[in-house]
């Protein structure tokens, strides 16, 4: 994991201590920025070799995505929220049997280490810093 990504991660891991707290999430996840990292087999990227019609997202189960002359409008939301795209019936139902959206989650130890590591770096450039300015000065 780039440390970018780490970065953006240990800020939701701030507003997941809530969540922790309040006992709706496990200690050792935390959920990544994205709802869902895969919507099942069904879901489309791209409309090439595709007939102008609705199709899965690949973005969550609760939006879907069209295709019209070989473009593709994606994450447009089902009318009521709770529904899900049910690639098979071709529209938002309150269930679907084609899309299952799972979470991006990583693990809270795996942040920790990352930052640890990270901090070491940025106290071994910190001193070498401080030996820079100390040797000037002679």
């Amino acid at each position: 994991m780039s440390s970018s990504a780490v970065r953006i991660v240990a800020l939701i891991c701030l507003t997941s201590l809530f969540a922790i707290a309040a006992g709706t999430m496990t200690e050792d996840e935390v959920p990544t920025k994205d709802e869902c990292s895969w919507t099942g087999d069904k879901c489309i990227m791209n409309c090439n070799g595709r007939k102008d019609d609705n199709y899965q997202s690949c973005h969550g189960c609760s939006v879907y995505a069209i295709c019209f002359n070989g473009n593709i409008l994606d994450d447009v939301k089902c009318l009521n929220r709770h529904f899900k795209w049910d690639d098979d019936d071709k529209r938002c139902r309150p269930t679907s049997k084609t899309c299952e959206c799972r979470s991006n989650l990583v693990k809270v130890s795996d942040i920790v280490a990352v930052m640890n590591q990270e901090s070491k770096e940025m106290e071994t450039i910190q001193e070498k810093l401080n030996w820079a300015r100390i040797w000037k000065k002679h």
